[in-house]
């Protein structure tokens, strides 16, 4: 019975190990027999997890077959304008930028008050990339990531919307606005509080130098320069010429002129108040500046009043040396900042339109009074005067405001200091690649300032002619 038991459980365990041995070896025939299984399973495993690569490498081939643009490379400085597809403002590519004047040993000097070694030295170093930096500009808005620097028309800036840049001590991304409108025809100012530099043609507020409508080398050949047609040459049968086509400008000019025209003549050649239909005049107008030049005064008042908004219309006027006549009433704008004194006539400074008329007759009449307003270009304050010497370098002319203006004269310690002349974007490569990027980002920041901070109300000069002819009226009586 013993004997029995012992075979019955050998045989058991016998046959558990065959059944297995069995199921193995089937196993392993129905893998030889189909090898493809494991190795299908591991690529569709493998598929799966490069779904982002093959979708990434079929945007690649997409891009291939569209026309291959530049590429950023380390010695690049790249402007992005997010807003060049809806303005006209659009630069060079790339931008000619000269800092050729920057040293090492300026570099070195900038930073030797930051402490940490490491620090410094990486500073320098970016300080003298400058010699060899090439700037560039595109409107690609698929080039975020790459860009130093990232540009905002105002008037088309979005609002609310802005993209994120990166900020970091490994990179650095800025933004910067501009804008040449006045506050009174220009949005998107609300959003400035979020920009790193905001530049326009105010000279104080704009940072970190304006963007004025001012070629300081060339305007100051310019306004130094001999007068072009003498007194005795000039028009006769009108002393005053205007050319402006907006007749509805936020500051009333337009009922002053109207109102003038009443008392001395005044050629206009423009859509406003047109009178001008003189062949020979039109003929002569090859530009503003040479038709101004036959003339003793050019009527040169902006659109709006606002602080510092000085545009062409004086640098034309001065340009074609008459006489400009201009409207800046508490300091809306400081034409000191942009001009020599006594060079030009404020409408401000006359109480009624008739009083100014009577002055602008006088000066008409007079020809010793009327070239006191053009001393800055006559002997012995300009001793350029009667050499025919009308280009000179930019240092030469600033040399020369220093001896003809005084070193503290108004427009030598503003616009002469201020604006550099140079391209808006080479001043803030420059700015960026010569600053510690935690100054720049730490610097409180403002929204533009509105109309009603910086400029005079509307149709105030129609306002205070009519204000002051009531009062002399009533005063009268």
């Amino acid at each position: 019975m013993r004997t029995s038991l012992k075979c019955l459980v050998f045989y058991l365990i016998v046959g558990v190990i065959t059944l297995n041995l069995y199921f193995l070896g089937q196993l392993y025939f129905q893998h030889q027999s189909n090898p493809e299984n494991e190795q299908s399973k591991h690529q569709h495993q493998h598929r799966h997890s490069n779904d982002f690569f093959d979708n990434n490498n079929k945007k690649q081939d997409d891009v291939a077959d569209k026309p291959s643009f530049h590429l950023k490379n380390s010695n690049e400085f790249l402007v992005l304008d997010w807003t060049g597809h809806q303005h006209i403002f659009r630069e060079q590519d790339p931008i000619k930028c000269d800092f050729s004047h920057i040293t090492r040993e300026q570099c070195v000097a900038k930073f030797e008050s930051v402490t940490n070694d490491g620090l410094r030295s990486h500073l320098i170093e970016r300080c003298v990339r400058l010699l060899t930096l090439t700037v560039r500009w595109t409107d690609d808005q698929s080039r975020l990531k790459e860009a130093d620097l990232i540009s905002y028309h105002s008037i088309h800036m979005p609002s609310y919307n802005l993209p994120k840049l990166e900020r970091n001590d490994k990179r650095q991304q800025y933004s910067t606005v501009y804008v040449l409108e006045s506050e009174v025809h220009s949005s998107g100012g609300r959003d400035w509080h979020e920009i790193d530099f905001p530049m326009w043609y105010n000279l104080e507020r704009s940072y970190p130098e304006p963007a004025t409508y001012f070629d300081i080398k060339s305007y100051l050949d310019k306004l130094f320069a001999p007068v072009r047609i003498p007194f005795s040459k000039k028009m006769t049968s009108a002393p005053i010429i205007w050319i402006i086509s907006n007749c509805n400008a936020y500051n009333g000019r337009q009922t002053l002129v109207q109102q003038l025209m009443t008392y001395i003549r005044i050629d206009s050649y423009g859509g406003c108040l047109n009178n001008g239909h003189s062949a020979q005049a039109q003929a002569r107008a090859q530009s503003n500046s040479e038709l101004y030049a036959s003339y003793k005064f050019v009527i040169s008042i902006e659109n709006s009043n606002c602080e510092d908004y000085v545009t062409e219309k004086l640098i034309d006027g001065l340009s074609s040396t008459a006489v400009p006549i201009v409207a800046s009433r508490d300091g809306k704008p400081n034409y000191k900042r942009f001009a020599p004194n006594y060079s030009y006539i404020n409408v401000y400074d006359f109480k009624t339109v008739k009083e100014l008329a009577d002055y602008l007759n006088y000066l008409s009449n007079n020809e010793t009074a009327y070239n006191e307003y053009l001393w800055f270009r006559r002997l012995p304050a300009n001793k350029y005067a009667e050499s025919g010497v009308t280009e000179r370098s930019l240092q030469d002319n600033l040399r020369l405001a220093d001896e003809i203006l005084g070193v503290n004269a108004t427009m030598r310690q503003w616009l002469l200091t201020k604006e550099a002349s140079i391209n808006k974007y080479c001043k803030l490569t420059k700015f960026i690649h010569m600053t510690y990027w935690k100054l720049i980002y730490k610097r409180k920041k403002y929204n533009r300032p509105t109309p009603n901070d910086v400029c005079l109300p509307s149709s105030d000069i129609a306002t205070y002619f009519a204000n002051s002819s009531t009062t002399i009226a009533a005063a009268a009586d």
